[in-house]
């Protein structure tokens, strides 16, 4: 497993198995092949991880076993429109902009239209 940070700050850290990190970015072009050759699309794995720990009581070794998955979101950074946002524009979203992902999580309402303006404002995912 390796470390990742999470959030804008970098502060809170995240563990990731190497073979979800890796998968989705490698297999890339068969993924972008079975949408069409479109983008934007998103691709999900889910899988289970298999760690092995030193045991405080009984055995020396003991596996754990857990799931793990992973939504990756691919879109072409010079074009970020889609040809059916429009029927989600006005959905009212409940979302934490970056400044406030200190800790104390607290959401700011708006609609999807206008985060995505902002994003495009500031260019915070360029």
């Amino acid at each position: 497993m390796f470390e990742t940070q999470i959030g804008p700050t970098g502060k809170v850290l995240g563990y990731m198995r190497p073979e979800t990190a890796q998968g989705m970015f490698v297999n890339f072009k068969r993924l972008l092949e079975f949408n069409g050759g479109r983008m934007p699309f998103a691709a999900a794995q889910i899988g289970t991880a298999f760690r092995n720990e030193i045991a405080p009581r009984s055995g020396l070794l003991r596996v754990r076993e857990f799931p793990l998955a992973e939504i990756e979101h691919f879109l072409n950074p010079m074009d970020k429109s889609h040809a059916k946002f429009s029927t989600v524009a006005n959905y009212s979203l409940s979302l934490l902009h970056r400044d406030n992902q200190t800790g104390e999580d607290i959401p700011v309402q708006m609609t999807a239209g206008f985060s995505v303006q902002l994003v495009n404002r500031f260019q915070c995912f360029s």
